[in-house]
C-alpha cells in the first residue's frame, strides 16, 4: 500500500462504490429489517419475566405453640421463649416447620404401633422361653443364649425398620439439650436456621416444666434411611455451633419413639440409631473417596 488512496480503490472502484451508495433506499432497507425482526419475535417463545414467589408451607399450622407463616422469626421467637414458655395441657412443645419443604405423603402411625407392638411381644416371648429351655438344659452354655437373644433381637430390629418403610414412619431427629439459661439462644438458631432451609424439616422445643431442667430439643429430618441427608444437618449444625467437640449427641428415629423404646428398655434395643460420633466419621470417610 504505497499511498491512502491506494486503502480506498482506484478511481474506477470508488467510481462504483459512490453510485451504490447513491442508489441506497435506506427506507426499504429498514422495512426488511424490521419484517425479519417481527418474524423472528413470531417464533420465539414469550420470556415470562415476572418472578413467581414459591410456595411455603407450615406443617404444624394451628397448633398452640407453632410459628405463624404471616409472623417473623423474631416475632415467633419473643412469643414463645421457651426459657419462659411454660407447659401447658396442649402445648408441650414450640415448634417450627421449614417452609420450604411441603408435607410428606401421610404415614400410617396407628398401624405401626399395633405390629410394632405385636413384633416386641413375640421378641419378649422368645426370651422367655429361651430362658425356660437353657435352664432346662443345665448342658447349654449361658453364651449361646445370649447368642440367641442377640439374634432375634437383630431380626427384630430389622423387621420394626421394615415395618416402620411399610408404614411411612421414617421421619428422625437429632437431639440437643440445652441448659435452661442458654435454651432461648440456642432455640433461636435452631429456629432461624430451620425457617432459612438450613437443616431439616422442622424442630422444636419442650416447653418449662421444671426452671432448672435441661430443655430437649428436636431437629427432624426426613427419612432416617437417608444417611447423607442425616449427616448434611448434623454437619450444620456443628458450623452453628450446636454441636461441640467431645460432647456427643444422637439421632433417634421416629418409629423408636412410637413405640417407646427409649434407653434402657427392657427389649435390649438401642434407642437411638445414630450417634455424632458416628456420623462424622461418616463424612470423613466419603469426603476420603476418591472422586
Amino acid at each position: 500500500m504505497d499511498s491512502d488512496s491506494d486503502f480506498y480503490g482506484d478511481e474506477e472502484t470508488i467510481s462504483v462504490l459512490e453510485a451504490r451508495v447513491e442508489d441506497f433506499d435506506i427506507v426499504a432497507w429498514w422495512d426488511c429489517r424490521n419484517d425479519m425482526t417481527s418474524y423472528l419475535r413470531s417464533t420465539m417463545q414469550p420470556q415470562n419475566t415476572t418472578q413467581i414467589a414459591a410456595p411455603l408451607y407450615n406443617a404444624y399450622e394451628g397448633e398452640p405453640g407453632a410459628w405463624r407463616l404471616s409472623e417473623s422469626i423474631e416475632q415467633f421467637l419473643a412469643r414463645l421463649p421457651p426459657a419462659t414458655t411454660d407447659w401447658r395441657p396442649g402445648l408441650d412443645w414450640i415448634w417450627i416447620a421449614n417452609p420450604y419443604i411441603p408435607p410428606g405423603p401421610g404415614s400410617t402411625r396407628a398401624q405401626f404401633r399395633e405390629g410394632g407392638a405385636e413384633r416386641l411381644r413375640l421378641l419378649d416371648e422368645f426370651a422367655k422361653m429361651a430362658t425356660v429351655s437353657a435352664a432346662k438344659a443345665s448342658g447349654k452354655p449361658l453364651n449361646m443364649l445370649r447368642k440367641d437373644l442377640a439374634k432375634e433381637r437383630r431380626e427384630t430390629v430389622e423387621d420394626l425398620r421394615e415395618l416402620a418403610v411399610a408404614c411411612n414412619v421414617v421421619t428422625g431427629k437429632w437431639m440437643l439439650f440445652a441448659d435452661p439459661g442458654y435454651v432461648n439462644d440456642v432455640w433461636a438458631r435452631v429456629a432461624r436456621a430451620t425457617a432459612n432451609n438450613q437443616l431439616g424439616i422442622g424442630a422444636k422445643v419442650e416447653t418449662r416444666v421444671e426452671s432448672e431442667k435441661a430443655r430437649l430439643i428436636c431437629v427432624y429430618t426426613r427419612d432416617f434411611r437417608d444417611k447423607d441427608d442425616v449427616a448434611r444437618v448434623l454437619n450444620r449444625m456443628r458450623e452453628l455451633e450446636l454441636v461441640r467437640p467431645g460432647r456427643q449427641i444422637y439421632y433417634k428415629s421416629d418409629a423408636w419413639t412410637e413405640l417407646g423404646i427409649y434407653g434402657g428398655n427392657n427389649w435390649g434395643i438401642q434407642a437411638s440409631m445414630y450417634s455424632s460420633n458416628e456420623i462424622f466419621s461418616y463424612i470423613k470417610s466419603v469426603a476420603s473417596r476418591p472422586s
